[in-house]
């Protein structure tokens, strides 16, 4: 069961930062699919004002949908997600570092109750150095630690809770 909550909130991270970079396009795109949608789903037009379709069908039904809550600095501080019912699958909160960077992502179960917290570091460019995922309770899961190299490459290394590499 935890896995398949691990894996949904992993697709639900892929989504949102697909949705952050691209929601102006997901709303134009949501007020162009067809609104004759069928009882197996939200057509796009019952979709939730201030919702974004998170795909629809070809009869315009949206298979679910995610609502943001943003911050003074129009930053997306918790990510919504929601099934074409209309019954909450699960957040995600972000917290923002000095250069608006996001350095934490909190995964949250249905219930409110926290299942996942990953803290990024940055370098002084913002590029990602190190993803650190831990449970509910901030023990460390695993580490990701990006090294960049002169000719601008990077190469990625995968450590346990004990800092030993994973192969």
């Amino acid at each position: 069961m935890k896995r398949i909550i691990s894996l949904l909130l992993a697709v639900m991270l892929i989504l949102s930062v697909a949705m952050m970079t691209g929601c102006k396009k997901s709303e134009k795109k949501a007020e162009s699919v067809s609104t004759s949608g069928t009882s197996s789903g939200l057509s796009a037009a019952s979709v939730p004002e201030g919702a974004t379709p998170i795909a629809t069908t070809a009869e315009g039904n949206a298979t679910g949908y995610t609502k943001f809550d943003k911050d003074e600095k129009d930053r997306v501080v918790r990510n919504y997600t929601y099934d074409s019912l209309g019954k909450l699958q699960g957040s995600i909160g972000y917290e923002y570092d000095d250069k608006d960077n996001v350095a934490k992502e909190i995964h949250y179960n249905t219930d409110g109750t926290i299942n996942t917290q990953i803290v990024y570091e940055r370098n002084e460019k913002g590029f990602e150095t190190k993803r650190t995922e831990m449970d509910a309770n901030g023990k460390v899961k695993f580490s990701v630690v990006t090294t960049f190299n002169e000719d601008g490459t990077s190469s990625r290394t995968k450590y346990d809770a004990d800092g030993k590499e994973i192969k």
